[in-house]
This record gives structure tokens, C-alpha cells and sequence, in this order.
């Protein structure tokens, strides 16, 4: 009962609730609020522009920067485990605040989708369709906490691998601290490092669930619109004005469906490609580092951030490939209304929109790959190859020789 009040959004509502798509993104958008990129409530003006300054400062701008300094001053420090534990997140940590920037650049667009999420509440009447967005929402809102879950876990793990063995997570660059000078300067630069990458790590779930949130949302209102294009011409009490009246109804809540798309695919395309580009590389780097360097606290650390990296791309490359056999289902069903008995103006109308509906949503990342099943497992295959490649080429027996050498 406590969790049900504290977050209602989680738990599916009764039929007879009215519907509310837009709280498939409630945590969500408020966890993007907290992500520093919206504009300042007046209320908290100064509070939220230093807690923006300090996020964004520590975690998307000053990280990816710490990493590579780091390594350029300190890399004869590295073991080869702590190397690839750092390489592996510092990838993640520059495609996590490309992410972020494309999001704050274009974050307007989770409220114009919010309305057109509104838009097709309207046209829910039915206690039966009432129910499956209620489900819909709830199951959206329940992935988002998972995603949150498993993030967390990965940064409280390496925080805690890493204070066990008396180094900091990454080893980043900080200016006037050096963790091996003191105990004090260890702590400071564990806690800094675990600020900017549990703040990461929060912005990475808001940038990588998004899209899983709106499109699980949408998949239920396509639903519905099936169900509702197989009940045209099917009652004897309409007129052939009224059927071909509930005919134009349906291609309007198909537009308005398209919209919704539309009004997303540039942040989807942005933020997938990013990660497509870099999700072999760093699952190839986890590899490596979990069979030949890891011991049990930094292998199970690795475990959880490979469970992250495969979140980024897999859940969302599965709904779009639902989505496609939604678009084809709404062909589908539209065809089996009863259009036969229908005037010449009707049949063609419905024959047209047969046409427009036989043509899938896709979303393309970047306008090079089509984001599918297909494409998620061809760049994933890629950290096989970089795998393949270590072993061929001995070099984690060259490392592991040097650092006996030392």
C-alpha cells in the first residue's frame, strides 16, 4: 500500500479509470527534470541552475575529459584490469554525454508527444481499451525502475570493488588531488568519481528508456486503432455517410498516430546512433576484462555494466521490430472490415488508406541503420571480433608480462 501511494503510476488502474498515456512518462520526465535540462522554475531558480551546473559540470562535460587526461598522464599506472575496467566505461561516459546533449537540445519533444499522447486518450471509450493503456502505462513505468535498477547497481558495485582494494573506480584526472599521496585524497577522489558516474549513470537511464516508454504506449493505442478499424461497416444502424464518416475519424487518428512518430524520431535517431557506435567496442573491452584481468568483486562490477550496455539498444530494437508487425496488423484488420457493401466514394477512400497503412513505421539512426533486431545484433557481434582480435594478436600476454615485469 505504501508503494502504491508513493508511485500510483506503477500499479494498473481499474476500467473505469480515464485515461492518462502521458503518465506512461512520469517518473521518467521527472528524472529528466532532475537531469538539470529544463528550463529553471522560478519557485527554485538558484537552486536549480547550481544542482544543473554541478550534474552536468561533474558527470557530461568534465568526465570524458578526467578519463582521457587521466589516461595520458597515468597510464603507466594502469594495471592492464584497471585499464580496460576504465577504457570500457570511459567509451560509455563519451557516448552518454552525446546523448545527453542531443536531449537537451531537443527535450521540448517529450512534451509535444505528451500531447499528442492526449490527443489519442480522446478517442479511448471503450472499458476494454481503457484497460490495455492502463497496463500499457503501468508495464512502461515498471521498466523504468528497472533500467534505474540495474544502472545503480553497476555504480555502486565499482565504487565498492574499488574502495576494497584501495584505488579510486576509474583513476580519472582531478587537479590538486593525488589519491596515493593520502587517505583523504583517496576518499575525495573515490567520492567525486562515484558522483559524476552515479550522476551518469542517472542520465543514462533517462536518454536510453525514453524511447522504450513512449513506444510501449504507442504499441497499446495501435492496438486499440486495430480493433477499431476491423468494427467499421460492421453495425446496421449506420448510414453509408456515417460508416464513411468513422472512416475519415480513422485516418485522422492515423495521422495523428504518424505525428506522434515523428515528433520523436529525431531524438531517437540521434541517441541510437551514438550508442550503435560504440555498444561493440565497449561489450568487446567488458569481454576481455571479465576472462583474462577481472577478479571476483571488478568481474561481477563488469557483469552488471555489460547488462547496462545491452539495455542501451536491445529492449528498444525488440519494440521496433513489434512495431513493424503492428503497422501490418492494422492493414490487416482493416481489410477484414466490412467494406465490401460499401458506395464507390467509401471503397476508394478505404482502399488508399489500405495503401498508407501497408507502409511501417521505422526509425533509422541517423539515416544509416534501420534500428531492428538485425542491426543491435550485428553491432553487437562486433565485441566478438575485438575479442578474437586481443587473442590473436597476445596482447593481454603482453600486458600481463609487462606489469610482472614492473
Amino acid at each position: 500500500m505504501g508503494l502504491r501511494r508513493y508511485f500510483p503510476a506503477l500499479f494498473t488502474k481499474s476500467s473505469d479509470s480515464p485515461v492518462r498515456s502521458r503518465d506512461a512518462t512520469l517518473y521518467l520526465l521527472r528524472c529528466v527534470f532532475l537531469m538539470g535540462v529544463r528550463n529553471p522554475p522560478a519557485k527554485f531558480f538558484v537552486a536549480y541552475v547550481l544542482w544543473s551546473f554541478a550534474l552536468n559540470f561533474c558527470s557530461t562535460f568534465y568526465q570524458p575529459i578526467g578519463f582521457l587526461t587521466g589516461y595520458i598522464i597515468h597510464l603507466s599506472e594502469f594495471s592492464p584490469g584497471e585499464f580496460l575496467t576504465s577504457l570500457q566505461v570511459a567509451f560509455n561516459a563519451w557516448s552518454c554525454s552525446t546523448k545527453v546533449l542531443i536531449v537537451w537540445a531537443l527535450v521540448k519533444r517529450f512534451d509535444e508527444a505528451n500531447a499528442i499522447l492526449d490527443e489519442m486518450d480522446r478517442r479511448i471509450t471503450e472499458p476494454g481499451e481503457r484497460l490495455q493503456v492502463h497496463r500499457a502505462v503501468s508495464l512502461s513505468n515498471r521498466i523504468f525502475f528497472f533500467f534505474m535498477a540495474v544502472y545503480m547497481i553497476y555504480a555502486i558495485n565499482t565504487f565498492l570493488s574499488a574502495i576494497f582494494i584501495g584505488r579510486p573506480p576509474y583513476q580519472n584526472y582531478y587537479p590538486f588531488l593525488d589519491w596515493r599521496s593520502s587517505t583523504l585524497h583517496l576518499a575525495l577522489q573515490a567520492g567525486l568519481e562515484y558522483f559524476a558516474m552515479a550522476g551518469a549513470c542517472f542520465q543514462d537511464v533517462c536518454v536510453d528508456c525514453y524511447p522504450v516508454n513512449f513506444v510501449l504506449v504507442l504499441r497499446a493505442h495501435m492496438s486499440v486503432f486495430a480493433k477499431r478499424l476491423r468494427r467499421l461497416g460492421t453495425s446496421p444502424a449506420e448510414s453509408q455517410e456515417q460508416r464513411y464518416e468513422r472512416l475519415v475519424e480513422c485516418i485522422q487518428d492515423h495521422k495523428v498516430i504518424l505525428r506522434f512518430v515523428d515528433c520523436l524520431r529525431p531524438l531517437i535517431s540521434g541517441t541510437i546512433f551514438v550508442q550503435f557506435l560504440v555498444v561493440g567496442l565497449v561489450l568487446g573491452f567488458t569481454l576481455i576484462n571479465i576472462v583474462l584481468f577481472a577478479n571476483l568483486g571488478s568481474a561481477i562490477a563488469a557483469l552488471s555494466f555489460m547488462a547496462a550496455v545491452l539495455l542501451e539498444t536491445t529492449p528498444f530494437c525488440i519494440l521496433c521490430n513489434y512495431l513493424t508487425e503492428d503497422c501490418y496488423k492494422l492493414g490487416d484488420s482493416l481489410f477484414q472490415s466490412n467494406w465490401i457493401g460499401g458506395e464507390k466514394r467509401y471503397q476508394m477512400t478505404l482502399m488508399y488508406f489500405l495503401q498508407k497503412l501497408q507502409q511501417p513505421i521505422t526509425f533509422m539512426a541517423m539515416n544509416v541503420f534501420p534500428i531492428s533486431v538485425g542491426t543491435n545484433i550485428s553491432v553487437t557481434k562486433f565485441s566478438f571480433s575485438v575479442f578474437t582480435l586481443v587473442k590473436q594478436m597476445n596482447i593481454a600476454e603482453k600486458l600481463s608480462k609487462s606489469e610482472m615485469e614492473e
